[in-house]
């Protein structure tokens, strides 16, 4: 996120995995289409020098910017969607507690202008320990808690989420992957409905802290990128970070190793681990019936096998 941008006429087009993943979408292609005059309205109106857009992405254009006091900055045009919704909301309410600083966005959100991250180099790419990168990442995950939501902040609450997506799972279960462990499937359901109820605290949620999503910065030793908030249990947040600084699933019993990410992170985030594994194990169903829902069975049977390891690590 550092690059130091090319001055361009007209602004690059986004990469091919984000065109591909946009074109698929309702309202994708008209979105790609007007795209261009959009990035001019942005590189005009905020008066900004556009380079060419980093690689990898989903739904968004980003690329390095200079604006006109030549100042670096990153450019961020969102395709419209729900996870995208709050992010300048949670951006702003964050400041400097653990995550990139907002510099200004459009008035429907999906346009930020961003504080560049350098040196840039993500969590997942760090060379040491993995529990030592996971106290790490799980520093930024407490600094981004630490601020208590204020009346009126305007992200989507959890439980909202979380019911709409107890309900999903139990239409595609049958659909799907009829033969999946049912008692694994029905705690999912029962999980996703009753934890964000039970929560003792609420806080800003990341929603996606993964080992990608937490940079190397100068200001700060990490700081978290591409959130996608909402409101509710942090418990809820864990699962990418714990899961994707390596796998233990490598391992031939991951359950020790499990245990023992769970309760450090316990100590750090002052959460209980057993309802840190829950939360965990919930997440990692409910990606695979997306998953499935995709066509992508074989990553969805992984996340499938994931589940099942945290939920015998939970007791549950």
């Amino acid at each position: 996120m550092s690059a130091v941008p090319k001055r361009t006429a007209t602004p690059a087009p986004p990469p091919k995995s984000v065109a591909r993943n946009v074109e698929a979408l309702d309202g994708g292609p008209e979105w790609l289409e007007s795209l261009p005059e959009t990035l001019e309205g942005f590189q005009d109106g905020w008066e900004l020098e556009l380079g060419r857009p980093f690689k990898g992405g989903t739904c968004s254009w980003v690329g390095p910017a200079r604006t006109a006091d030549g100042e670096r900055a990153v450019l961020k045009v969102s395709f419209p969607h729900r996870e995208a919704r709050g992010e300048a909301e949670a951006l702003r309410f964050w400041g400097d507690a653990g995550a990139i600083r907002l510099l200004r966005s459009s008035a429907d959100g999906f346009g930020l202008l961003l504080e560049t991250c350098e040196p840039g180099a993500a969590l997942r790419d760090a060379v040491g320990e993995p529990e030592d990168l996971l106290s790490e990442g799980l520093e930024v995950l407490a600094q981004l808690w630490s601020k208590r939501p204020e009346p009126g902040l305007r992200l989507e609450p959890l439980q909202t989420v979380t019911d709409d997506w107890s309900g999903l799972l139990a239409e595609r279960w049958p659909r799907l992957r009829p033969d999946a462990d049912p008692h694994l499937v029905r705690t999912t359901i029962d999980l996703l409905v009753s934890l964000p109820r039970t929560a003792e605290r609420s806080v800003v949620l990341h929603g996606d802290i993964n080992p990608g999503n937490i940079l190397s910065a100068r200001r700060s030793p990490w700081l978290a990128i591409d959130p996608k908030p909402m409101t509710g249990d942090p418990g809820y947040d864990l699962w990418p970070l714990i899961m994707q600084l390596d796998s233990p699933m490598r391992l031939i019993e991951p359950g020790p190793t499990l245990r023992r990410r769970f309760g450090l992170a316990a100590d750090i985030l002052g959460e209980p681990a057993d309802r840190l594994m829950a939360w965990s194990t919930a997440r990692a169903v409910e990606s695979a019936f997306h998953r499935y829902e995709i066509g992508a069975y074989e990553a969805g049977d992984a996340e499938l096998a994931q589940a099942a390891a945290l939920a015998d690590a939970a007791g549950l």
